[in-house]
């Protein structure tokens, strides 16, 4: 993503990252030539959380102070107060109350598709995540290789690797200078049915 309005708490205030969130995972032989590996590819996720530009402190989930509104939410992330996950825990404050700054769904299962060349790829896709808080932020992504049920010795996700996306901005409602134009990618995962937001040309 290279910008985002923030949004509020409510589903009819949701503000998707522009433009959408889109991985590509590519995988090369011994030789260095690309290949698709649909038994293996097929057991992935990858796994979303929100960080800090620094890459230092997790963001995912924040702590506000009570009574936090849409319209306020501005003001308080000047002094919000920051929660970090580890394993479904959160380091909780008294007199601050839980809330996530990451909305949207946080995973994605592989698909294996066409790019806007032609050319086929295993790809990721995250079309409707959003973030409460205006900021500067990057976001962590976790590839999970997903346990095989036909080797029940091997029922546990393994993580595969992680990287982290370019740091982007999440502007308020005044200062938002409006969404990026949908990329060729975008187009062409969506005329194959993968459900991603498009921005038509005449919307500018």
């Amino acid at each position: 993503p290279i910008r985002a309005r923030m949004c509020g708490s409510s589903d009819k205030d949701w503000r998707p990252l522009s433009p959408p969130t889109v991985i590509k995972l590519e995988l090369f032989d011994i030789d260095g030539n690309r290949v698709i590996e649909n038994s293996f590819m097929q057991h992935l996720v990858v796994h979303t959380t929100l960080w800090n530009e620094s890459k230092e402190e997790e963001l995912t989930v924040v702590e506000l102070p009570h009574n936090t509104n849409s319209k306020r939410i501005s003001a308080a992330a000047k002094s919000r107060k920051r929660g970090v996950t580890h394993f479904g825990q959160l380091k909780h404050e008294p007199g601050l109350e839980i809330e996530n700054n990451l909305l949207g769904d946080y995973s994605a299962t592989s698909m294996i598709v066409d790019d806007e060349t032609g050319q086929r790829g295993c790809f990721f896709v995250f079309p409707n995540l959003s973030i409460r808080l205006e900021g500067r932020y990057k976001l962590r992504f976790t590839l999970i290789k997903l346990p095989e049920m036909q080797r029940p010795a091997l029922m546990a996700p393994k993580c595969v690797a992680s990287a982290f996306s370019d740091a982007f901005d999440v502007y308020s409602i005044k200062t938002f200078p409006g969404m990026i134009e949908s990329t060729a990618l975008s187009r062409a995962l969506a005329q194959q049915g993968l459900k991603i937001p498009i921005r038509n040309t005449q919307d500018n």
